[in-house]
């Protein structure tokens, strides 16, 4: 191919050649590494590793939980951390590339920030859910919850709490809590940082939808509910060590038996919420 481009004489143009096509390669190979793969931030998963995670991830087709169909072709390099403030903290400083939040915090998170922007996304072929966590000698509160989220479904509270505190221009307002005099109180991990699923401000003010259906939840149960805001991977801590009776997210999939995130000891509720796509959110 060389010799058919240049004269058979003309060995120095030859060697040029030569140099000039070995250095594009490997200037492509090495641009093709870098798009390749992607540095992205989940929350902490307490049942898998950053490693495992970014395996399963990569190797979809072979898992029956995760299934994930991403509309890009890069390699995850997966990076966790404890809060939301973390992940854009080390996305400022150009620690990851992206963050990976469920569309409705991502599309939050882009709104209220002009600096950030939605860069692609991630879809799984079966829903993750949100669950709430209790210890296993906690059995009958957990029923408890359980039960009233089944009634909340039933009677049509519980989408309607998603409308108002998810959705609508509303999602941001406080969320009160009955108070009554000599009950019990249920003390609750919510993270406190991933609008608008819960969010606590520092004057202590409570909003999100897992606040308000916290707060449904407490009135339907009559008992005081107390808000603890803990980080991703103090869930499981808090939890054993009775600083909360319950952790208020553990994400957990539906179509099988293994989930990432709560461990041995800890006994799910019913679903409260689920979605199916991962917006990746990165500087602009």
């Amino acid at each position: 191919m060389i010799t058919a481009i240049f004269p058979e004489g003309d060995i120095a143009m030859k060697k040029i050649f030569c140099a000039l096509l070995i250095v594009a390669t490997v200037a492509t190979l090495t641009y093709g590494s870098v798009i390749m793969t992607a540095r992205v931030g989940f929350l902490t998963r307490l049942n898998t590793t950053e490693e495992e995670f970014s395996r399963i991830i990569q190797d979809s087709q072979k898992m029956t939980g995760w299934n994930l169909l991403s509309n890009r072709h890069e390699l995850y390099g997966v990076k966790f951390y404890d809060s939301l403030v973390a992940m854009l903290m080390a996305l400022d400083k150009r620690e990851i590339d992206e963050i990976a939040l469920p569309e409705v915090v991502a599309g939050y998170i882009t709104d209220a920030n002009p600096e950030y922007e939605i860069c692609c996304m991630s879809q799984m072929r079966k829903p993750m859910s949100l669950a709430l966590g209790f210890k296993k000698d906690n059995a009958e509160l957990a029923w408890k919850f359980s039960r009233v989220i089944r009634e909340l479904e039933e009677d049509w509270t519980l989408p309607e709490l998603q409308g108002i505190y998810i959705y609508s221009s509303e999602r941001a307002k406080p969320v009160e809590f009955t108070k009554y005099e000599g009950a019990d109180t249920v003390r609750i991990a919510v993270t406190g940082d991933i609008p608008p699923i819960d969010y606590i401000g520092a004057d202590g003010s409570a909003s999100g939808f897992n606040v308000a259906l916290l707060a449904e939840i407490g009135r339907r149960l009559k008992v005081n509910i107390e808000l603890v805001s803990i980080e991703a991977g103090a869930r499981n801590t808090a939890l054993m060590s009775g600083r909360v009776d319950a952790v208020f997210w553990y994400e957990t999939a539906q179509n099988n038996a293994w989930n990432l995130d709560a461990t041995e000891g800890i006994i799910l509720s019913e679903p409260y919420y689920s979605w199916n796509r991962f917006m990746h959110i990165k500087k602009k």
